[in-house]
């Protein structure tokens, strides 16, 4: 049966546009900024880390910006205000 699999996405900065598709053979490219030349890449999670460095190593890559998303606290339920010990809850 099919097993859903951990993704991290990637943000890669390009020189040039035309290196894009040379991103293909590392994961699933899902957006491609041709006016600002970045791409965003889905990878494995399990992969990323070595990934990363040889993405690096590359020369057609600017900078490269793994995705926060899981390190963000997403508990958006209840109020906007968060109780903290000094501040009164509005």
């Amino acid at each position: 049966m099919f097993e859903k699999q951990e993704r991290l996405c990637l943000t890669i900065y390009l020189h040039y546009n035309r290196d894009a598709r040379k991103l293909n053979k590392y994961g699933d490219m899902i957006y491609h900024s041709r006016k600002m030349r970045y791409v965003l890449l889905y990878v494995n999670h399990e992969k990323s880390q070595e990934l990363m460095t040889k993405l690096k190593s590359e020369r057609f890559v600017k900078k490269l910006i793994p995705s926060y998303i899981k390190e963000i606290d997403q508990d958006f339920v209840g109020s906007l205000w968060r109780e903290t010990d000094n501040k009164v809850k509005l």
